[in-house]
């Protein structure tokens, strides 16, 4: 069962890779259209929570800080400062 699925995996891909920008960019849209209208598009994943609980702890016990998003994009922006 595995090897079906890379063999599909890899079909997949080489049909991907065999299109214009333009179509990848259609089929991508296309895709993420069906994956965010199911039932499970709004539903977060079961470990999103732990990740969450997780931050909120660090937080609590003085090993992590909030931070501006402008400061944030502004650290990614200039890493060396």
């Amino acid at each position: 069962m595995i090897i079906l699925v890379e063999e599909f995996r890899m079909t997949l891909e080489t049909m991907i890779d065999s299109l214009s920008r333009q179509d990848q960019l259609i089929a991508m849209e296309l895709l993420w259209r069906r994956i965010t209208s199911g039932p499970e598009a709004s539903k977060p994943p079961a470990w999103h929570k732990d990740v969450v609980a997780e931050r909120i702890g660090r937080l609590e016990r003085g090993e992590s800080q909030l931070l501006d998003w402008d400061v944030v994009k502004q650290r990614l922006q200039n890493p060396s400062k």
